[in-house]
């Protein structure tokens, strides 16, 4: 930092960088804690979460995946094109406290699908079976299709889309 950064300007009143800095500071950390890759899109724009993957069927997402504080999903076929899906421990809110700490969950089951166009990244709908309406809304339903280290993984971005704050089922 140069002497004029840290002391006095042209008006002889002291300079404030000290505040400027430490929000700077601040920000940077704050990426670094929610997750965020520092790989950047076409747009200049951080990835936030796993890389996506396009291209996916049915048939590579069947199988279990498990996430935080015990969540588990289990995608299965039923024949043809019924798919079915359950779930223990699920997250009653969608919001990113449910990352953080242990908020009030369900079982439950119900039908997916994928819900992407062909050649689009992979994204998963889960429709369940007799939620109670409340609920509608307030739980996760929707699931992006991603992989991390070689491994398909489901996951979902959580509250505001300017910090990264992802819901990892792997």
């Amino acid at each position: 930092m140069s002497e004029d950064l840290a002391g006095e300007g042209d008006s002889g009143r002291p300079r404030h960088a000290a505040p400027a800095l430490a929000l700077v500071a601040v920000a940077a950390a704050g990426s670094l804690l929610a997750g965020c890759s520092g790989d950047s899109g076409g747009g200049g724009t951080a990835r936030c979460g796993p890389a996506p993957s396009a291209d996916v069927s049915q048939a590579d997402l069947y199988g279990s995946y498990s996430g935080p504080h015990g969540a588990r999903l289990e995608l299965t076929a039923v024949g043809g094109t019924s798919v079915t899906f359950s779930v223990k421990n699920w997250p009653k809110e969608e919001g990113p406290g449910i990352l953080t700490q242990k908020v009030p969950t369900f079982d439950g089951a119900g039908v997916w699908k994928l819900l992407n166009a062909p050649g689009e990244d992979g994204e998963v709908g889960l429709a369940f079976d007799g939620l109670d309406t409340s609920a509608r809304g307030a739980t996760v339903t929707e699931l992006r299709v991603g992989e991390e280290d070689g491994h398909t993984v489901l996951f979902a971005r959580l509250g505001d889309p300017d910090v990264c704050r992802v819901l990892t089922l792997s």
